[in-house]
C-alpha cells in the first residue's frame, strides 16, 4: 500500500521530514503493509520495510499539527495487526518478527502521555511481535520511549539526529 503526498505530511512538519529520512535512510517505503490499514488510519504518516529480520513498520502521529490528536489503539490490536501483516507478508522475509514503533511527533512528553503510551511496549514473545511507543519534540530535542534504556539501543540515537537535523533544516536565517 502507498499514501499520496497528503498522507506523507507538509514538507515542513517534523513527521513528514522524519518519515522521508527513513525513506532515503533506513530503505522504507512510504505507507502500511497488507493488512495494516487500521494502522495507516491511526496515524498520520506511515512507512514500513521488510528485509531478512522481519517487519519493521513506524506510525507517526504529528501533535504538532494537531495538539489533540493521539494515538488510539491498544496494544493487543496493534499485535493483532501485525500478525495479520506477517501472514500477509510471509513470502517478503524468511523472519517472521515485526517490530513497530509507535511515535507521537511534535509535544513534549508528559507524565500523563508516558502513562498512556507505555503500556503499548510490547517484548517479542512467542508471536515474535514488538511495539516500542516514542514520544519525540523536536522544538526542545525532548526525546521519551517505553524501550529498556530509553531506547538507547533501538534508535535514540538516530532519531536524536533526525530531530537535529530537522531542526537545522527549518532554522530561520540569522
Amino acid at each position: 500500500m502507498t499514501t499520496s503526498p497528503e498522507q506523507r505530511g507538509d514538507a515542513a512538519s517534523f513527521a513528514s521530514y522524519f518519515a522521508h529520512r527513513a525513506v532515503a535512510e533506513r530503505g522504507f517505503v512510504w505507507g502500511a503493509p497488507d493488512g495494516a490499514q487500521a494502522l495507516a488510519d491511526a496515524a498520520d504518516v506511515v512507512v514500513h520495510r521488510w528485509d531478512a529480520r522481519g517487519l519493521k513498520l513506524a506510525c507517526m502521529v504529528d501533535r504538532a499539527r494537531d495538539p489533540e490528536r493521539r494515538f488510539a489503539l491498544t496494544r493487543e490490536e496493534v499485535t493483532a495487526l501485525a500478525s495479520r501483516c506477517l501472514d500477509a507478508g510471509a513470502a517478503r522475509s524468511p523472519a517472521r518478527h515485526a517490530s513497530i514503533e509507535v511515535f507521537e511527533l511534535g509535544s513534549p512528553p508528559t507524565p500523563e502521555d508516558r502513562a498512556r503510551l507505555g503500556p503499548l511496549r510490547r517484548a517479542s514473545g512467542s508471536e515474535g511481535i514488538d511495539i516500542t511507543p516514542w514520544i519525540l519534540d523536536p522544538s526542545t530535542g525532548a526525546l521519551w520511549s517505553g524501550a529498556p534504556l530509553g531506547g538507547f539501543f533501538v534508535g535514540r540515537r538516530f532519531f536524536q539526529e533526525v530531530m537535529r537535523g530537522h531542526a537545522a533544516a527549518h532554522r530561520p536565517p540569522a
